[in-house]
C-alpha cells in the first residue's frame, strides 16, 4: 500500500464535519511572521498597535512553544499538520540522509515537493477534501501540493517560482496590478524583505477579495532576516516587527469588509523566537581533530565517519561507522560535554521528549543532538578554532524551544474566538486542530483544539 494512498485515506476519514453550536467559520487566514518572538507582544519598546488590538479583541498566549529544532521548515510543518517532526518528517532546515549518503535541504524547497517532504495530512489537505478552497503565499513545504488551489512557493530561486507558482496565477495578479515577477530575482536578501512582505500582503488580500478563499496561509518574513543580522530586541529588530504589525493591520482591515466581516477569523503566529549570539561553535572541527573527518589540502572533505549539520542553536551529529558507533558516541558525549558553549549533549533516549525521531526509524535523524543557549550558535565549518567570534552581535534560533526567549507568538481574533482570552504557554501543534474545528472539520493530530479560546 503506497504512502500517498494511506495519506489520502486518512484525509478522507478526517474531513467529516464536527458538531458546532454555531455555523463554521467561512474564511480563515493564518499568518506566520517569521521570527516574531512572543515576548514582543508585552514589550513596551515594540510598536505593535494592531497586534495588541487583536489580542484585546480575541485570544492570545503568553507564548507558544515551537518544534525542535526551532527553525522555519519543521516549525511551519508542525503548525500546519498539528504533528511533531518525528511524525510529519521535516526534522530540520537541512539534514543528512544516512541511506543515500547525501545532504537533504528542506529550506527553500529546492528538491522535494510537499508530497515527498510531509508524511502526515495537513490542514489544507483536510479542508480541500471537504470542498473548501485553499491557498498558500510562500508557506514552507507547499511545492506541488495538489490540495492548494493557489500557491506561491517559499523559494529564493526563479526556477522554482516558475515551476511551482499556480499556472496562470502570476499573469492574473499582474493584470490586477500586482507584479510578483521580481520575487525569484530578489531572493532572500533582507534589503528586499519589506517589498516582499508588501507583495505577500497584496496577494493575500486579492485571494480573499477576488476568490473568497476559505483558508489562506501567509508567511511574512521581515523580522527573521533583520534579527539574524543585528540580533533580537535591537533598534532594527523593533523597526522590523513594527513593519509586520502594519501588514497584519492591512489583512485584518480586509477581513472587516463585507462579506467577510462576522464570517472570518485571523490567526497570527510565528515559527520561533530569537536569541542573541556573538560566538560560533564549530563541531565539525572537533570531529576533524578526532580523525572522524578527513579533508584534502583545500579543506574539501574526503572521508566522513561522523558529520555535523548545524541548526543554529542546535546541531545534529551523524555517526556513519556502524561498527564503532557506540564507541564514537561515548567519546563524543564526553568531548562535546566539555566544549565551551555546548549546553547539552542529547542521546537518542532523549529524542522523544523533543519530538524528533529515533535514528533507527528515520535515516535523516541524527545520533546525537547538541544544544546551546544565548551567546552562541553552531556552524558547519571544518577548519579553524572550535569556538570563534561571530563578528559582532547577531541573532539565531534552532535552540531548545522550551526557554521563553524561543517562544513564538499566538493571537486569534474574529468569528468563533472568545474576546479577551489569555492563555499561558501553548504548543504550536495546537494551531491546526483549532483552525480545523472552526472550519467545521476534525483533525487527528498530536495537538489539541484550544477550546478555552472558542466562543461556542
Amino acid at each position: 500500500m503506497s504512502y500517498r494512498f494511506v495519506v489520502t485515506l486518512i484525509v478522507c476519514l478526517q474531513f467529516m464535519p464536527t458538531l458546532h453550536a454555531e455555523e463554521p467559520v467561512k474564511h480563515i487566514i493564518l499568518v506566520s511572521v517569521d521570527g516574531l518572538s512572543g515576548s514582543y507582544l508585552n514589550d513596551p519598546r515594540a510598536e505593535l498597535p494592531n497586534l495588541r488590538a487583536l489580542a484585546a479583541k480575541g485570544a492570545s498566549a503568553e507564548g507558544m512553544q515551537t518544534s525542535f529544532p526551532s527553525v522555519t521548515w519543521p516549525s511551519h510543518t508542525s503548525l500546519i499538520t498539528g504533528s511533531h517532526p518525528a511524525k510529519h518528517g521535516v526534522i530540520g532546515n537541512s539534514v543528512w540522509n544516512r541511506e543515500t549518503g547525501k545532504p537533504v535541504v528542506y529550506i527553500g524547497d529546492p528538491v522535494l515537493t510537499k508530497q515527498q517532504a510531509i508524511r502526515t495530512p495537513t490542514l489544507y489537505d483536510i479542508a480541500h477534501a471537504a470542498g473548501l478552497s485553499t491557498a498558500s503565499v510562500i508557506w514552507p513545504c507547499s511545492n506541488g501540493a495538489d490540495t492548494l488551489n493557489w500557491v506561491i512557493p517559499d523559494s529564493n530561486k526563479q526556477e522554482l517560482h516558475d515551476r511551482y507558482t499556480t499556472p496562470g496565477f502570476a499573469e492574473e495578479l499582474k493584470s490586477a496590478g500586482i507584479d510578483i515577477s521580481p520575487l525569484g530575482g530578489w531572493g532572500w536578501g533582507k534589503q528586499h524583505s519589506t517589498n516582499r512582505d508588501l507583495l505577500y500582503t497584496q496577494v493575500t488580500k486579492y485571494l480573499l477579495e477576488k476568490h473568497r478563499v476559505n483558508l489562506i496561509l501567509v508567511h511574512l518574513i521581515t523580522p527573521d532576516g533583520v534579527e539574524h543580522a543585528y540580533g533580537p530586541n535591537t533598534p532594527p529588530a523593533y523597526a522590523a516587527v513594527a513593519e509586520s504589525d502594519q501588514r497584519i493591520g492591512e489583512i485584518w482591515a480586509a477581513l472587516q469588509q463585507p462579506p467577510f466581516a462576522g464570517n472570518s477569523t485571523l490567526f497570527v503566529v510565528s515559527d520561533h523566537g530569537f536569541a542573541p549570539y556573538e560566538k560560533l561553535i564549530r563541531p565539525n572541527v572537533v570531529l576533524k581533530d578526532l580523525g572522524l573527518i578527513e579533508t584534502d589540502d583545500k579543506d574539501k572533505v574526503t572521508h566522513r565517519s561522523a558529520w555535523c549539520v548545524a541548526q543554529g542553536g542546535s546541531a545534529f551529529i551523524y555517526l556513519f561507522d556502524e561498527s564503532k558507533r557506540e564507541e564514537h558516541s561515548k567519546m563524543l558525549v564526553q568531548k562535546f560535554g566539555q566544549t565551551k558553549g555546548v549546553q547539552a549533549v542529547i542521546e537518542p533516549k532523549g529524542f522523544a521528549e523533543l519530538g524528533i525521531p529515533d535514528p533507527k526509524k528515520n535515516p535523516e535523524a541524527p545520533h546525537l543532538v547538541l544544544t546551546t543557549g544565548p551567546g552562541y550558535s553552531f556552524a558547519n565549518n571544518t577548519s579553524g578554532p572550535v569556538v570563534i567570534d561571530a563578528g559582532g552581535l547577531k541573532g539565531s534560533h534552532g535552540h531548545d524551544p522550551r526557554p521563553d526567549y524561543m517562544h513564538a507568538m499566538f493571537i486569534a481574533a474574529g468569528k468563533g474566538i472568545r474576546p479577551a482570552t489569555k492563555l499561558d504557554i501553548i504548543q504550536n501543534v495546537d494551531v491546526a486542530p483549532t483552525i480545523a474545528h472552526l472550519l467545521g472539520l476534525k483533525m487527528d493530530a498530536d495537538g489539541k483544539v484550544l477550546k478555552e479560546i472558542l466562543s461556542e
